[in-house]
C-alpha cells in the first residue's frame, strides 16, 4: 500500500492568479479554462456573499462548512462538537441508531445537549424500500418534534419532505451529482443543493468540483450551492469559496478528529494516505464509492461478481441489489477488523488527528483573510 503523503494546498488565500492556478491544480478539479475563470474573479469577502449568507441563515451557523453525515463515522458526539464550533453537524439516522445503538429521540437530545444550544441538522435518504421509508417518516416526525431545523435530503424524490419540512419552518438542502438533478431539487423547492464531485468519500459524483459548479451555475437556480468533495484544509475551503461555492461540506476531515468514534487504524489510514491511495468500488452500495486502498479491499476486488453486475443494470432488479447491498455494508461496518475505510481524495491534505474545534476554527480563520 502505497502512502506517499502530498501536501494539496498551500494554507494561504489563493488571492493572486498564480496561487489559484495552484490551488485549482492541486485539487486536480478545476480544467485549464475553469482555473483561468477563476483567475479573472474579483477577490471579495466570502461571508457576505448572496449564496454564503443564506447558508449561514439556513443553517444557523457562523461558519459555511457542514460535516457531512456519515457511516460509520457521525456519532453523537462528533456532530455535537461540528456544531459547538460553529459550523453544522449532521446526524446520519442509520448510524445513530444501528451503529451506535441510540433511540432516535434520545440520540437527537443527546446531540442538542452536547452542542450547547447551537443547531444541527438530520441527513434523509429516500430508496424505494417501503419498510425503510416508513422509519424515515418517523425520523422526519421526530426530528421536527425536537426542533431540528436543517435537513439534508439524499437521493429519490424530496417533494414530499420539503413540503413537510417547509410546513414546520425547516430548511432542505438536497444531494445532486448532475445539473439535471440540480434543476430537479430546486424545482421541488429545496432551499439549497449539494453538489456531490469526484473527489468525495463514500458514494461519489462522477465531475469535477468547479466544472459542476458551472454547469449548475448556468441554470440560474436562485438557490445556495455547497461543494461536497475534496475539501480538507482551510486554503481549499477558500478557493471553493471563492469560486462561487455557497459553503462545503466535508466528510474525510472530520472523520480524523478526537471526537470521531472510528477506529484509530482508520484515522491513522486517512493521515497516512495520499490522494493514490483511494480507489473506486461499486461493491459498497452499486453504485461508485471511493475507498482507501487496504488488504481487505484487494482481496475483496473492486467490482460486484457478474451476476451481481448483470442485476444492477436491469430496471427491474437494481434498486434491489442496491438495498442488498447496503444491508450488507451496514452489517460489515459493525466489523472493525474489516479495513473498509471510505475517504475522498482531500486526504493528501490531512497531516493528523486533531480536535474538532481546531479543525473549525483553521477554517473560520480563512474567512477573515
Amino acid at each position: 500500500m502505497s502512502f506517499a503523503k502530498t501536501r494539496l494546498w498551500q494554507d494561504m488565500r489563493p488571492a493572486s492568479s498564480a496561487s489559484r492556478a495552484a490551488v485549482s491544480t492541486a485539487l486536480r478539479s478545476a480544467t485549464a479554462s475553469s482555473a483561468a475563470a477563476c483567475s479573472a474573479r474579483s477577490t471579495r469577502r466570502w461571508a457576505s456573499s448572496a449564496a454564503t449568507a443564506r447558508l449561514l441563515k439556513d443553517a444557523g451557523c457562523r461558519v459555511p462548512l457542514l460535516c457531512g453525515p456519515m457511516y460509520p463515522g457521525s456519532n453523537p458526539e462528533l456532530v455535537a462538537a461540528v456544531s459547538r464550533a460553529g459550523a453544522l453537524g449532521i446526524v446520519q439516522p442509520l448510524s445513530l441508531t444501528h451503529l451506535y445503538g441510540y433511540d432516535f429521540r434520545e440520540g437527537l437530545r443527546k446531540v442538542k445537549a452536547e452542542a450547547d444550544g447551537r443547531p444541527f441538522g438530520v441527513n434523509i435518504t429516500i430508496v424505494p424500500d417501503k419498510r425503510y421509508m416508513k422509519r424515515v417518516d418517523e425520523w422526519m416526525r421526530v426530528a421536527l418534534e425536537e426542533g431540528v431545523k436543517f435537513f439534508l435530503t439524499s437521493l429519490g424524490k424530496p417533494d414530499a419532505l420539503v413540503k413537510l419540512a417547509h410546513d414546520h419552518g425547516a430548511k432542505v438542502y438536497h444531494d445532486v451529482h448532475t445539473a439535471e438533478l440540480a434543476r430537479r431539487a430546486a424545482g421541488a423547492g429545496a432551499d439549497g443543493v449539494n453538489l456531490l464531485n469526484d473527489r468525495m468519500g463514500g458514494q461519489t459524483g462522477a465531475t469535477d468540483p468547479f466544472a459542476l459548479l458551472d454547469e449548475v451555475a448556468k441554470l440560474d437556480l436562485g438557490v445556495p450551492l455547497v461543494c461536497s468533495g475534496g475539501v480538507a484544509d482551510a486554503a481549499a475551503f477558500a478557493a471553493a469559496l471563492d469560486r462561487g461555492y455557497g459553503g462545503c461540506m466535508m466528510g474525510t476531515r472530520f472523520l480524523a478528529t478526537d471526537e470521531c468514534a472510528v477506529s484509530d487504524a482508520y484515522k491513522a489510514a486517512i493521515v497516512a494516505s495520499g490522494e493514490a491511495d483511494i480507489v473506486y468500488t461499486n461493491k459498497l452500495a452499486g453504485t461508485k464509492s471511493s475507498v482507501i486502498r487496504t488488504p481487505t479491499i484487494e482481496a475483496g476486488g473492486l467490482n460486484v461478481n457478474p451476476l451481481f453486475g448483470f442485476l444492477l443494470k436491469q430496471p427491474m432488479t437494481k434498486n434491489l441489489m442496491r438495498v442488498f447491498l447496503l444491508q450488507r455494508s451496514l452489517a460489515n461496518y459493525k466489523d472493525t477488523t474489516l479495513e473498509i475505510w471510505q475517504a475522498g481524495k482531500g486526504v493528501g491534505a490531512i497531516d493528523r488527528v486533531e480536535p474538532v474545534a481546531a479543525v473549525v476554527d483553521r477554517f473560520a480563520a480563512q474567512l477573515a483573510r
